[in-house]
């Protein structure tokens, strides 16, 4: 039997996942962040949630209180002490909290033992003007790139972490123990490019369907995710206090 899914979101990431949603599950509802329902949250055997990041917090609560699992986009939270209450609340109710996490289904990387560069250049014409600092491309960009290494970095000390730039692009570098990894993006480019030392990470498979299937269905994805999840989170709010 598909299981009932309540969709809180449905803008433009939230129509790419209703599109793949549909083929695996029963979608009983599509709902937003400011007048979701808890009537019809009750119906649901997963809560999916793509709205805004400062959004998730509350959603993610609500939906706990309910004893529904959810699936949320990443990041889960930005704060790191936020997420821990978030787990502890899921585990304290016998529900599944999980995160979007499409690094686990692209293609695999080749690490430097020194310099490693990950670029994304893209033309965000809503991003034209800024002149404010980058905190975002941390979540939108860096959240992802950080997915990618994990399990290389997972157990090694983060000795440093250098702000090159932080105005209109953001631009930083971290070591963990020997192996530097630097990260640039750029969202008021010409170019539209994601590499990793030169080489594309863009790719055309359709794996976002997969990664639904695996984590409402088919696979024990929890353990891994969730900590996953809150490394990243508390290595991001790490460099946000240094930007």
């Amino acid at each position: 039997m598909k299981p009932k899914v309540c969709l809180i979101g449905h803008g433009v990431w939230g129509k790419v996942l209703y599109k793949r949603l549909k083929t695996i599950s029963n979608v009983i509802h599509i709902l937003d962040s400011k007048n979701y329902s808890f009537k019809k949250i009750k119906d649901a055997d997963w809560v999916l949630i793509a709205t805004p990041n400062k959004t998730h917090y509350k959603i993610i609560i609500d939906s706990i209180r309910l004893k529904k699992n959810v699936l949320c986009e990443k990041p889960l939270v930005i704060n790191y002490s936020q997420a821990k209450i978030l787990y502890n609340f899921a585990k304290k109710n016998n529900v599944k909290l999980i995160v979007s996490d499409l690094s686990e289904y692209k293609k695999k990387i080749d690490i430097s033992s020194r310099l490693n560069v990950f670029k994304r250049f893209k033309n965000s014409p809503k991003d034209k003007n800024l002149t404010i600092k980058r905190f975002d491309l941390l979540y939108r960009y860096a959240y992802h790139d950080i997915e990618y290494i994990y399990d290389h970095i997972k157990n090694k000390k983060l000795n440093l972490i250098k702000i090159n730039c932080s105005e209109k692009i953001l631009d930083f570098t971290l070591k963990f123990n020997k192996t530097s990894f630097s990260f640039i993006y750029n969202t008021q480019s010409n170019k539209k490019i994601h590499t990793f030392n030169n080489k594309n990470l863009n790719q055309k498979k359709d794996i976002i369907k997969k990664m639904l299937h695996d984590h409402m269905i088919k696979k024990n994805t929890y353990i891994r995710n969730k900590k996953k999840s809150l490394f990243i989170i508390k290595i991001l709010e790490r460099i946000k206090l240094k930007i």
